[in-house]
Order: structure tokens, then sequence, then C-alpha cells
């Protein structure tokens, strides 16, 4: 099913809508975690505040992908192929962040990478929880329902480009016309597409 430059505009903004909103969410969640400490209480109160080799990443994430969502609304209604690709570039690098990110507190967790006694880096506090595995099973569908999500995007981008090729082409014609002369009159004239 082929959908035009409007429909995929539509998606477009609607999409950006929806993870607006849950940028919003990711960005409360962390301030709840910054200044909450829901850790602290789940461990005795022995916690030394918030991991920001947790929160940090989660946190920058959070307030880049709340500004690559309005870019796509306003990229989208604009028909901007620049600010539409910043924001596919993003997600890309978002799922690359969250997969680095994951696979360090997974070989943290397993001793892999210890920096405990000279750095002070604290130890994965997630993996040793029952419900870990959802984390796992969580990351992966998001990054697959984010993947489905981009393709529409990307595909609004090459209609965007294509279009404006077109639309660059059909108007380069016209740039360098043959002067014509009028052979009544012998006045100078040039074709032009526009009508005055």
């Amino acid at each position: 099913m082929s959908c035009g430059l409007t429909c995929l505009k539509n998606y477009c903004m609607t999409i950006g809508t929806l993870l607006l909103a849950a940028s919003l969410a990711a960005l409360g969640a962390c301030l709840f975690l910054l200044f909450a400490d829901p850790v602290e209480q789940r461990t005795q109160y022995t916690s030394t505040g918030p991991n920001w080799e947790d929160l940090g990443p989660a946190f920058i994430a959070a307030i880049i992908s709340l500004l690559a969502n309005l870019c796509l609304i306003g990229g989208a209604k604009q028909y901007s192929k620049e600010i539409v690709l910043f924001w596919i570039v993003w997600k890309f690098l978002l799922l690359i962040l969250f997969w680095t990110w994951f696979a360090y507190s997974k070989l943290k967790y397993h001793g892999y990478i210890d920096w405990m006694s000279v750095q002070g880096m604290r130890r994965c506090y997630w993996c040793s929880l029952k419900e870990a595995k959802y984390v796992d099973y969580g990351g992966t569908l998001a990054s697959i329902g984010l993947v489905i999500i981009i393709i529409p995007v990307i595909q609004f981008h090459l209609k965007l480009k294509r279009h404006l090729r077109e639309m660059t082409q059909s108007m380069s014609q016209y740039d360098f016309a043959p002067v014509m002369y009028h052979p009544s009159s012998q006045q100078q004239l040039q074709y032009s597409p526009y009508k005055y």
C-alpha cells in the first residue's frame, strides 16, 4: 500500500507526539530516580545516592529525545528532509546507546569489567534483581518496535528527497531557457514558467 506525502506527514506528526509523551515520561522517571532515590529504600538506606552510570545516559537520552521528537513534529509539518533525517539518525543512535549501556551493565555484573577498587564503580543494581529478565525482553521488544516505527519515517524522508529532486530538475530546465526574439517588434523575450 502506497502512502502519499500528506499521509506520511500525518503519521510522522502522530508518532512524534506519542514519542514526545514517552520522552516526557522518561524525563520524569529520571528526575524521580534522581531526587526520590527509591533504591535507597530497597537497600535499607545503605545506598549512596543515584548511580550516574545508569541515570546519566538515561537523563541525557530523554532530553535529546524530547527535542528530537519536537523536531520530527516540526520537520514533518514543514516537509523538511534534513530535520526528519536528524530524528532518524538520533533514533538509531539511541538504539546503539541503549544496547551499549546494556552490554556494559551485563559485563560489569559478570565481572568482565571491574573498576570498583580503583575508580569507585558501583555494581549493576538491576542485574541482580529477579526482574532483570524483563529488561532483556523489554529492551528487545522496544528496539523492534522502534525500528518498525522508523520505517515509515524513512519512507517519508525518501519521498521528500525524491520530491525535492523532481522539483529542482523541473525548475532547472527553465533557468537556462534560450533567449527568443519576437520577429515583429524585435523585442527580446525570455520564456518564463511563472505567470505574472
